[in-house]
Formats: structure tokens, C-alpha cells, sequence
């Protein structure tokens, strides 16, 4: 597995970055990887499938967790902002402003950021404005260029009324499927029991239909917006 030196991670809301990379991202912290995650929108808030709300709090803590389990540091960009589920009313202009300054100050060698098919409209706008800030703009102009530059997926996605984007690039994940795994039941409020999208049997069951193209056990697959060799 190739190791990079720093892993941005742009996430939505605390717990993309587990559905889509939590593999990878296991995989690079183990192998002395620089592993930033930049979360967007972390509220409080009643979910499907829980009878109570959760606090801001407890989502604090579940990422405290993640983290531990992970081996990452993270930023919250809108905490207790009552924002999940609204990040596209944001300007997008804003959003941009945000993620370049992220990647100026970051510099990271990868990018990981959700996939334009996902029907979220938070992911959706999250998408637009990193694949704006991520612009190939050379680094003698004052903006740092990002070498690489991915999308992650997840389960969900598949419910898509648009072609899904191809995957060309895979990432072994079999030493750090169980590593993914604590880290998805990490987040007590949004981990579901199957047949839910946020399972264990449907993270591991895209786990290894991925493996199997690769003939692995288990992996991770990302659609390539940039990479440089």
C-alpha cells in the first residue's frame, strides 16, 4: 500500500469518513500517515431509528472515540449550527473559502472527499465546493495543489438516479476491516442493526463485493478526480 505523508479528509457529517475511508484511513495512520479529518456539520439532533435526540455532546464524545480507534485529528467546522441536512443552504462561495484554506493550510498529498452521486444534498454541496477549491491551480501562484484527489463511497449511493461514477482505484483493507468496524459502532447514534445502510452486514458486505475485484478479502474503492504520479 502506498503511504502518504498527509490524508484530508473532507466529511460531511461525523461519520462519512468511517462509511467511505475508515479502512484507509486505519491503513495510513498505521503506517505513520498524517490523517486530518474536516468535519462539516456535527448537531444534535433526533435520528431515524433512535427514540430520543441526540445531544451535541454525545456526537463529541462518539468522535473522541472514532478518533482514538482511528488515529486521526479533525476539526469541526459548524458545531451546533443546526446545520446537518442544511449545508446546501450555505454560499457555496463560503464553502470554498473554507476547504481552500483547509488545503493551503493542511497541504495535504491526498484528498478525500464524497461522491458527486450521492443523493444527500449536504454531500452534494459538499462535493461542488471541494471540486472547486481543488482546482489545478499551480503552487508559485500562492494555492497549494493536491497531487491526489479522491472520492470515497458508500452504500447508500446506490440508490442513484444518475450513472454511478467508476471505481479505479482500490485499497486493501483486509488488515483493518475490524478497525473500520469499532469505529462504525463507535458512533452509537447513527450505527443500525441490518438490513440499514449504516450496518455492519452492509459495510462488510461492500467491503467484500470491492475485495473481490481485487481479489482481496475486503476493500476499500474510489473514483479518481486527480492523481499524479
Amino acid at each position: 500500500m502506498r503511504r502518504y505523508d498527509r490524508v484530508l479528509v473532507i466529511s460531511p457529517h461525523a461519520d462519512d469518513e468511517v462509511l467511505g475511508c475508515g479502512g484507509l484511513l486505519a491503513a495510513q495512520s498505521a503506517a505513520g500517515a498524517d490523517v486530518h479529518i474536516l468535519y462539516l456539520a456535527v448537531d444534535g439532533m433526533h435520528h431515524y431509528g433512535l427514540d430520543g435526540a441526540t445531544t451535541y455532546e454525545q456526537r463529541l464524545d462518539e468522535i473522541e472515540s472514532v478518533r482514538e480507534t482511528l488515529g486521526f485529528t479533525y476539526e469541526i467546522a459548524y458545531g451546533d449550527r443546526d446545520l446537518t441536512e442544511r449545508l446546501d443552504t450555505l454560499p457555496r462561495r463560503e464553502l470554498v473559502d473554507l476547504f481552500e484554506r483547509a488545503l493551503n493550510e493542511r497541504r495535504p498529498d491526498l484528498l478525500l472527499v464524497p461522491s458527486f452521486a450521492d443523493y444527500d444534498q449536504d454531500h452534494r454541496a459538499v462535493f461542488d465546493a471541494a471540486f472547486a477549491a481543488a482546482r489545478p491551480i499551480a503552487p508559485q501562484f500562492g494555492k497549494w495543489l493536491v497531487p491526489n484527489v479522491f472520492m470515497y463511497e458508500m452504500s447508500k449511493i446506490q440508490w442513484a438516479s444518475e450513472p454511478m461514477p467508476r471505481h479505479t482505484v482500490y485499497c486493501d483493507i483486509t488488515r483493518f476491516i475490524e478497525t473500520k468496524l469499532v469505529a462504525l459502532r463507535g458512533y452509537k447514534s447513527q450505527y443500525r442493526p441490518s438490513p440499514h445502510i449504516r450496518s455492519e452486514e452492509s459495510v462488510t458486505a461492500l467491503a467484500t463485493l470491492r475485495g473481490a475485484e481485487i481479489g482481496v478479502p475486503h476493500a476499500e474503492a474510489f473514483g479518481v478526480l486527480r492523481e499524479v504520479l
